[in-house]
């Protein structure tokens, strides 16, 4: 043990006052846990993504083995935009995508860009507060942007890490 630990023991001991230890407080594991299963969720449960997701190893494996078409609806709610959008986001065209059977696997790279997109959803999500918000602020025009939406930029990983930064700095209360 070390002294600091020995030295808080003895005035807690001396004082008759016991350390407060939260028994219910979620582990690390725990609140990683919950957050890749809110990404589950966003990509569209049960019904498109039959594994539970416990970590980065799954996200790979998912990536490489690729997520189903119907999982694009589910996104495509979560950032408040039509399938068209969604698929200009990922550099595909709309008919391509509509061509898809609904169980059809995407291939790796379009499956990587949803992946990001969800977590770029879920951050948003959890900064701004409800998913109805998040869709509001991706729709309105930003100053700091240019005047442009944050939509506008979340067709390249570039434009996902800066609007992340920019989250952050809400999260933060930075004017931006």
């Amino acid at each position: 043990m070390s002294y600091i630990w020995e030295k808080i023991k003895m005035e807690t001991h001396s004082k008759k006052i016991k350390p407060y230890i939260h028994d219910s407080a979620p582990s690390i594991v725990e609140e990683a846990a919950f957050q890749y299963e809110t990404l589950r969720v966003i990509l569209g449960g049960n019904k498109t993504v039959k594994k539970s997701l416990t970590g980065t190893f799954d996200l790979i494996s998912l990536s490489r083995t690729g997520i189903k078409k119907s999982t694009l609806k589910s996104l495509a709610d979560y950032l408040g935009t039509t399938m068209e959008t969604l698929s200009g986001l990922l550099h595909s065209s709309y008919r391509n995508i509509q061509r898809k059977d609904e169980e059809e696997l995407l291939d790796t790279l379009k499956t990587e860009k949803v992946l990001e997109l969800a977590a770029f959803a879920q951050r948003g999500i959890e900064v701004i507060g409800s998913k109805e918000s998040f869709t509001e602020w991706l729709h309105s025009p930003l100053i700091s942007l240019g005047n442009k939406t944050p939509l506008h930029f979340l067709d390249t990983s570039f434009g996902i890490q800066m609007l992340t930064k920019l989250l952050g700095r809400l999260e933060q209360g930075v004017y931006s």
